[in-house]
């Protein structure tokens, strides 16, 4: 083999290469994309179903302790007033329980 056909024959192998690792990269990018939004879907749908949970809980409470009560008002109020410090909890701890916590989730499964 003269130099001219090596040289050929290595920058088609290169060419090969180079292809097949943009390939191998579109792959693993549609891979990790699918796995994510896998991952949101199911999140979103459990999200959806407890909050319905919730709300038929937070009725039936807030019915249940109104009649112990007296007035069925009173059992919403009871009801709202613990749902406003579940709130209040939540916002003050929200980096170190929510967005620490879902931020390096997303991290890890764009890496893995």
């Amino acid at each position: 083999m003269d130099s001219h056909e090596t040289i050929g024959t290595l920058i088609d192998k290169s060419k090969d290469f180079l292809e097949t690792k943009i390939e191998l990269a579109r792959l693993k990018t549609i891979s990790k994309s699918a796995d994510i939004l896998s991952t949101v879907v199911v999140m979103v749908s459990m999200l959806f179903i407890g909050t319905l949970v919730i709300i038929l809980l937070s009725v039936g409470l807030a019915l249940f302790l109104g009649n112990l009560m007296g007035s069925y008002h009173y059992g919403f109020f009871a009801v709202g007033g613990f749902y406003a410090i579940v709130l209040l909890v939540l916002y003050s701890q929200r980096h170190r329980w929510i967005k620490t916590p879902v931020s390096r989730e997303l991290i890890n499964k764009m890496l893995k």
